[in-house]
């Protein structure tokens, strides 16, 4: 079971309108936005975009939440060889407020903007630049911190996949995936041995009902036969595909899942500190 390309939510969302308070530079050969970096860091966070990329103001913004309030040094690099989805084309949801038509041709927009994209970024060709990077920190100052990444739809595709043995094991302290999309099920999920932690709304249309239980039962036979595997697995009900990122903050239900995603991801990374 598997979904080679993003649901239509994955374009849908709000944009935060605060401003970031980190600076964009060059780090070890990729665009970086480095979050203000705290006076006594606890850890290191690597952060993976969803297809809205590096620039993302919401993306921005949670990173200096993630670096604020854990004291975490927190970087999310550029990944992509071109952002798919500019943020000006973030739409409200298509699927709920769009008609049959309406909702057809998105998802044909949406096809012939990402399958190029998907054949560019493919894991093969992500994965080393994401190491690269990764191994670049363990080298640097920061070296004697603990390293964790958390990634959010397109991201959290590869926040699992370094939760495996043969990928993650040597290189990060703990994993978070917030609402992954793209999944290869059961196949992710297999094989892991990195924590990790992953957050999903009840409403997630990128992972069905059949996905979600195929992921807990995964994690928990994991968790059976690597005894010294641990996962979380939270629900946020009412939730959509892209809230801990892209949710409309003006909804008092929305805020409340986007804070408490937050602190799931802070709270643990904290533990393996």
């Amino acid at each position: 079971m598997s979904s080679a390309l993003p649901c239509p939510a994955c374009t849908s969302g709000t944009l935060h309108t605060a401003t970031p308070q980190g600076s964009s530079t060059t780090l070890y050969g990729f665009e970086t936005y480095v979050s203000p970096i705290p006076e006594n860091p606890k850890g290191v966070i690597l952060y993976i975009t969803d297809i809205f990329g590096w620039e993302l103001p919401n993306a921005r913004l949670l990173a200096d939440a993630y670096a604020k309030e854990g004291d975490f040094v927190v970087y999310v690099p550029n990944f992509m060889p071109w952002v798919p989805i500019k943020e000006t084309e973030l739409k409200e949801d298509i699927l709920e407020n769009g008609g049959f038509l309406q909702s057809f041709s998105h998802k044909m927009w949406l096809i012939s903007r990402f399958v190029p994209f998907a054949i560019a970024a493919r894991p093969s060709v992500t994965t080393p630049k994401i190491l690269k990077f990764a191994k670049s920190i363990k080298s640097s100052e920061y070296s004697p911190l603990p390293l964790f990444t958390v990634g959010f739809c397109w991201g959290g595709k590869y926040t699992v996949l370094f939760s495996k043995s043969n990928l993650g094991k040597d290189v990060f302290a703990a994993t978070a995936a917030m609402h992954p999309s793209m999944l290869k099920l059961p196949g992710d999920f297999e094989g892991l041995s990195v924590p990790l932690a992953i957050g999903l709304g009840t409403k997630d249309q990128a992972v069905t009902k059949q996905g979600a239980a195929t992921i807990e039962s995964v994690l928990q036979n994991t968790k059976q036969e690597v005894k010294t595997f641990q996962f979380e697995l939270k629900w946020y009900e009412g939730m959509k595909h892209g809230f801990a990122v892209r949710g409309d903050l003006e909804k008092e239900d929305v805020r409340k899942g986007i804070n408490d995603a937050k602190t799931q991801v802070i709270e643990w990374f904290h533990k393996f500190i």
